[in-house]
């Protein structure tokens, strides 16, 4: 019997040597007594989908219709971005041709009428990162009275093209 109580008394020491640790809690604790905790705050780049924040937004006009012999119509944009430091929307708007050589054509390309783009908007880039809220860009399409008075009465188009992309700025 003194043999089984000794082994048993040995075994209950051996579990009493033992102490359970735990790992140190995720969170801040604060006691009731008077104290204080720092945590950090920070934001990310991403959005909650993994996907980065960054984005612009470059809203063009629909069709425009130029009635016969008006000389300026607008086809201005809006410019909208949220983008990281040194960053900057770039919009360039062009017509077919070249930049001094624009013309809209009838269907059959028998007949063709010259146009200009003006205004800020025709080359723009943002200064600053962060357009908002978003800001119009002025562009005209300008045909001459002479151009009108030489042309055929006919309808003439030409497809216009709003290149947006994003350059790197230097400060």
């Amino acid at each position: 019997m003194k043999k089984t109580l000794a082994i048993v008394l040995t075994f209950v020491m051996l579990f009493a040597v033992c102490v359970p640790a735990f790992a140190a809690p995720t969170e801040q604790v604060i006691t009731t007594t008077p104290d204080s905790g720092d945590i950090i705050v920070k934001t990310l780049t991403t959005d909650e989908n993994g996907e980065t924040a960054e984005r612009f937004e470059v809203t063009v006009p629909p069709d425009a219709d130029i009635a016969w012999e008006t000389e300026r119509t607008d086809v201005s944009y809006s410019v909208e971005s949220h983008l990281a430091r040194n960053k900057a929307v770039k919009v360039t708007v062009s017509g077919s041709g070249d930049v001094d050589n624009y013309k809209m054509t009838t269907a059959d390309g028998a007949y063709e009428i010259a146009y200009k783009l003006e205004g800020l908007g025709v080359d723009y880039t943002a200064v600053k990162p962060t357009v908002y809220p978003a800001e119009t860009q002025k562009v005209d399409v300008v045909v001459d009275a002479d151009a009108w008075n030489k042309a055929v009465v006919e309808s003439y188009s030409d497809i216009l093209t709003y290149t947006a992309e994003v350059v790197t700025v230097t400060p």
